[in-house]
């Protein structure tokens, strides 16, 4: 009984998601999309200064109201600054001021401090007082455990713009569109099954991951039933194809079959799951050559980039937060390493060099600022543990003619494990790590590490166990860390992702002392702080 009250708490709340779909869909298009950004570019700083004076300096409860109280600015002294310096200027300068949020204090995990003075804050309230949001998503694959985003109408409105002109550039308007991607409770494979038809892209299969019946019929069934009302409220939505455990080849032989009868194919789907994609193709002998492959969901290393297209394929990735949008994309031109234009319309980035936790390496640590007042959230300054290398975007493309002339190149994350489209982060996996492993099986906290690796398929974690640690079996070790998984990120982490491509592995050896030892990313080794504090 308690779980029928539950799923039918679900249910209303994917029959809102529904409904503000449905009332999406009937907003006229915009006509002119790159006529609607430019003026977005022409009006940045109105646009920032108006968002930051209605959303924080007249919200006594936002936490960067304290902020900026504490650094001893006021919205005059903003407003000064951005139309005598730029915002990126004024920007660094409010971060050297205390004006910026490090990840762990804008998820709440610890309070704010500024020269000895702590502010309390929590992911809800940097929400935007300004917007009504009626569609909601998640960060970490699932509204159970992510962060909540709430986002209006207005939001969606404008991001559709934005992802128009990036299509644009690519010329996609005519492609056959497949879909890789994950059904409830994650909304980002609904939201684009029920979206494309909108604006007349033929989405013609959604391929999805969706694990077994045992471990997720009823999200199978909410999906279908969310795809269902949507079909009865007129929208062309497609119901999502199922793909066996662990086994892409629907993916590449229908792919195969659209370019066999002359179709251009426009895929989308996680950067792994395209890597695994082009794999099974080259095994099967099937040609997929000519395809457009839009990867997204981590970092499009070198390794993976030339297992794409060593099957003749054209990978292109794109950067999205979850609570900030869309931050960029690449453009025709950018056939190597893992660059985009910023969406400068919409965001302002500026980075910092700083020591990436656990490690005595720098980086170029990112920081994000909302700049639109329909933003589902008012960020200023705020690390998301990714890094990258901000410069000038020289190409000659349709995107730096437009005015998105910046471009983040080299970006990967520094605070967390990324693979088949899922993120787990470092402090999270500390805690399993060095606490719950240890109390369950036996061992310290320096017995226990992940390590994520470039597997020849897709990105692979490998939980390295001290031997002396535990008697228990690799299976029972396995199982038992992703139940914990499970219960840090939702139902749908381990069944439907990890566990499904294989992607997690328990190793019974010796913690790696070094990264170089490893042969992996330095950044991506976690566990054994001993090591890291001597790495």
């Amino acid at each position: 009984m308690i779980m029928s009250e539950a799923m039918l708490r679900e249910a209303s709340y994917y029959s809102r998601m529904a409904m503000g779909y449905y009332q999406l869909r009937r907003m006229p298009l915009e006509p002119d999309p790159r006529a609607f950004i430019r003026r977005s570019l022409q009006n940045r700083e109105s646009n920032f200064l108006d968002l930051m004076k209605r959303a924080v300096f007249e919200n006594p409860t936002n936490p960067y109201y304290t902020l900026f109280d504490w650094a001893g600015c006021t919205y005059g002294d903003l407003e000064k600054g951005v139309r005598a310096d730029g915002i990126e200027s004024t920007l660094e300068t409010l971060r050297k001021a205390g004006v910026y949020l490090e990840h762990d204090e804008f998820k709440g995990k610890r309070p704010i401090e500024r020269s000895g003075k702590q502010l309390a804050s929590e992911p809800s309230m940097y929400r935007n007082p300004l917007v009504k949001g009626v569609l909601e998503t998640s960060s970490s694959g699932s509204r159970s455990s992510g962060t909540i985003t709430r986002r209006s109408l207005e939001f969606h409105y404008y991001r559709e713009a934005q992802e128009r002109i990036f299509l644009d550039e690519h010329d996609f308007s005519k492609h056959s569109v497949v879909r890789v991607s994950s059904i409830l409770p994650s909304s980002g494979g609904v939201r684009r099954a029920l979206i494309y038809p909108r604006r007349g892209d033929h989405i013609d299969r959604w391929f999805a991951l969706g694990g077994s019946l045992k471990d997720s019929a009823h999200y199978r069934l909410l999906t279908r039933y969310l795809v269902l009302q949507a079909r009865l409220l007129g929208v062309r939505a497609t119901f999502p194809t199922f793909l066996p455990q662990n086994d892409f080849s629907p993916v590449a032989r229908r792919v195969a079959r659209l370019r066999s009868e002359g179709k251009d194919v426009y895929l989308t789907v996680g950067v792994s799951n395209g890597v695994r994609v082009a794999a099974v193709a080259a095994e099967l002998g099937l040609d997929i050559s000519g395809t457009q492959v839009r990867v997204h969901g981590e970092a499009l290393t070198p390794a993976k980039r030339a297992a794409i297209q060593k099957v003749g394929a054209t990978p292109f990735p794109g950067y999205t937060i979850s609570e900030l949008g869309k931050i960029g994309g690449s453009c025709s031109h950018l056939e190597d390493g893992n660059c985009v234009h910023i969406c400068l319309d919409s965001v302002a980035v500026i980075s910092r060099r700083r020591m990436a936790p656990l490690t005595e390496v720098e980086v170029d640590s990112l920081l994000f600022t909302s700049l639109l007042p329909q933003a589902a959230t008012v960020l200023i300054n705020v690390e998301m543990d990714d890094a990258g290398t901000l410069g000038d975007a020289r190409c000659d493309c349709s995107l730096s003619a437009l005015g998105l002339t910046r471009q983040i190149s080299n970006i990967f994350s520094y605070g967390k494990l990324t693979g088949q489209g899922m993120t787990l982060m470092g402090g999270d996996l500390l805690n399993i790590l060095e606490n719950i492993l240890p109390s369950r099986f036996g061992g310290g906290p320096t017995d226990y590490q992940i390590v994520e690796r470039e597997g020849e398929q897709q990105t692979e974690i490998e939980l390295r166990v001290h031997p002396s640690a535990t008697k228990s079996s690799d299976e029972s070790v396995k199982q038992f860390f992703l139940s914990e998984l499970t219960n840090v990120y939702g139902g749908s982490l381990s069944r439907r992702n990890w566990v499904q491509t294989n992607g997690v592995r328990v190793v019974f050896a010796e913690p790696y002392r070094t990264a170089n030892e490893g042969k992996t990313h330095p950044l991506h080794l976690l566990g054994t702080g001993e090591r890291q504090r001597t790495s």
